[in-house]
């Protein structure tokens, strides 16, 4: 299964570099992001905004208070996966009112990678399952605001490639951030 994977990685890595034109010297690459798939990093290629497209098949990509605002996004399906499509449905992710990061920790649905769960990142989420499990308990809301994103899943080398626009993540969690919302 992880060398199919790698297989269906390594072919769309390779179609994305074939379908991109040369760029000028001046010009630069696309934007690449890190984000979360079941307690893993996973990399993407961030395109934009699909004009005129509501929805597109099962992909959901998951945006913690906004796009990149306190951690990286959240997603259902990587390569290999039956759903998965670069086409990603957007959904923003809020704490309902009253709720605090901490109310999320207590609960038990925060990442073991992330600073809540005694890693080092600066991650709330970082799997669906916890985020619905999180909705389901009436912790967090979840916004369907019809956008779907372009953001193909590539490998860690490729994000990085040199050109490519490495964005950051706007106003991380901390430890200070448990007693608010987002």
């Amino acid at each position: 299964m992880i060398r199919k994977a790698m297989l269906f990685l390594f072919v769309a890595v390779l179609a994305v570099a074939m379908a991109t034109p040369v760029m000028a010297a001046e010009e630069t690459g696309p934007d690449s992001a890190n984000g979360w798939y079941e307690g893993e990093e996973i990399y993407y290629l961030d395109q934009g905004v699909e004009e005129g497209v509501t929805e597109r098949g099962e992909n959901q990509i998951y945006l913690i208070g906004g796009d990149r605002l306190h951690q990286a996004q959240v997603v259902l399906h990587v390569p290999g996966e039956p759903g998965y499509s670069p086409h990603w449905n957007v959904n923003i992710v809020h704490t309902t009112d009253g709720t605090t990061v901490q109310d999320i920790v207590d609960a038990g649905y925060a990442s073991a990678a992330g600073i809540f769960g005694g890693g080092d990142e600066p991650v709330l989420f970082d799997d669906v399952e916890d985020i619905l499990a999180a909705a389901e308990a009436g912790l967090v809301t979840i916004e369907k605001p019809g956008i779907v994103v372009l953001c193909p899943i590539v490998s860690e080398k490729a994000a990085e490639a040199p050109g490519n626009n490495q964005l950051g993540i706007a106003d991380p969690f901390t430890l200070d951030s448990l007693d608010a919302g987002f």
